[in-house]
């Protein structure tokens, strides 16, 4: 009689030890940690090759610009100036997007319409934002008016074509079952066309709030005595590359801050979609 001596390495599925999944709010600190270290040795790097590797009247040093920040911050510059920048760019994100998207659901639902007027709004599409400087300082002056406009032309189209797109991108059967069900031109707009497209509408937002800011930053070095544009526009006339990177360093927070805003409100818009989403990935 033999006897079968060869261990076994076959394990219970129920028994097999599963890998360790890192949870989400961990994920986010490690990636906080790498940004920061990241950031920490960029600027280390930076300050020591100031004056060593490359002149500093060219990069400036990290330390002389976060005085020149820290100098802003105390005496107001930056208060006022920011202020202004921001908003010039609230008001002319605002005439853009509200601009854009009536006419984009009006020339999507009306094709008639968008057709009539699809060669006049591709013609001012591409045409170079900074041709209408001149135009704009000739009836606006240069008060907040010009910023507005300037900026809002440039939302204007992007959420123009997204609203456009998205409209049409609504499911024809949705709209004739809802049609069959006895819904109205409003109640359908408002219960299907509109939800359906405010994915589309959010990506225009999205990408049309750094270029409201680049509006209104390009409107104040042109022709400006305030606003964060003006501190650039300024420094720059005056080599003072310090000057310079600290109002670009407000530039970037502004933007951070800004598309941080639109991200939250843009979540609580979409939430429906997110969870609808989840609860099918569940139930898969």
């Amino acid at each position: 009689m033999s006897t079968n001596n060869t261990p076994t390495n076959d394990i219970p599925e129920h028994l097999a030890q599963a890998p360790v999944r890192k949870s989400r709010n961990r994920i986010r600190m490690e990636n906080l940690v790498w940004q920061i270290a990241i950031g920490v040795a960029f600027l280390a790097f930076w300050e020591y090759a100031s004056e060593r590797w490359i002149s500093a009247l060219l990069v400036s040093k990290p330390t002389r610009i976060a005085g020149t920040m820290w100098e802003w911050t105390v005496d107001g510059t930056y208060v006022k100036n920011i202020w202004i920048t921001l908003k010039a760019t609230a008001m002319g994100f605002a005439g853009g997007a509200i601009g854009g998207m009536i006419l984009g659901y009006i020339t999507a639902t009306w094709r008639r319409v968008g057709e009539v007027l699809e060669p006049y709004v591709t013609a001012l599409y591409t045409l170079p934002r900074l041709a209408l400087a001149p135009l704009f300082l000739m009836w606006f002056g240069l008060g907040m008016e010009f910023r507005v406009m300037f900026a809002a032309t440039i939302v204007f189209f992007l959420v123009y074509y997204n609203t456009y797109f998205g409209v049409r991108e609504v499911s024809n059967e949705l709209l004739a079952a809802v049609r069959i069900m006895g819904a109205n031109r409003a109640q359908l707009a408002m219960r299907v066309v509109i939800p359906s497209a405010l994915v589309w509408v959010a990506a225009g937002l999205k990408i049309s709030v750094p270029y409201a800011l680049v509006g209104v930053v390009v409107a104040e070095m042109l022709a400006s005595d305030e606003g964060v544009g003006f501190l650039l526009a300024k420094s720059a006339s005056q080599f003072s590359t310090y000057g310079t990177f600290a109002a670009i360093a407000a530039l970037l927070v502004m933007a951070l801050v800004t598309d941080w805003i639109l991200e939250f409100f843009t979540r609580r818009a979409l939430r429906w979609k997110t969870v609808g989403t989840s609860s099918q990935e569940q139930h898969g």
